[in-house]
């Protein structure tokens, strides 16, 4: 993983930590969203053009991403 985008994971899960309130909340999950689109439509691109590797990259970084999803989810569940 490059450097950059490790970065960004943390920035998020930070953001999301610190999200109070339940509109923080949708916003982090309209961000996380948002990169999963563009994910998946990077990695159909991949698939096309036979860069196998590319498309596994983004798979791997789209694994992070469904993590953060998880961790809005379980934030989402009242206590």
């Amino acid at each position: 993983m490059d450097s950059q985008f490790l970065m960004e994971i943390m920035e998020i899960n930070e953001k999301l930590a610190e999200a109070q309130g339940e509109t923080a909340t949708k916003e982090m999950e309209s961000i996380v969203r948002a990169k999963q689109k563009e994910l998946t439509d990077n990695v159909s691109r991949a698939f096309e053009r036979d860069d196998f590797e590319k498309a596994k990259e983004l798979l791997t970084k789209m694994r992070y991403f469904s993590n953060v999803e998880e961790k809005i989810k379980l934030k989402k569940i009242p206590l």
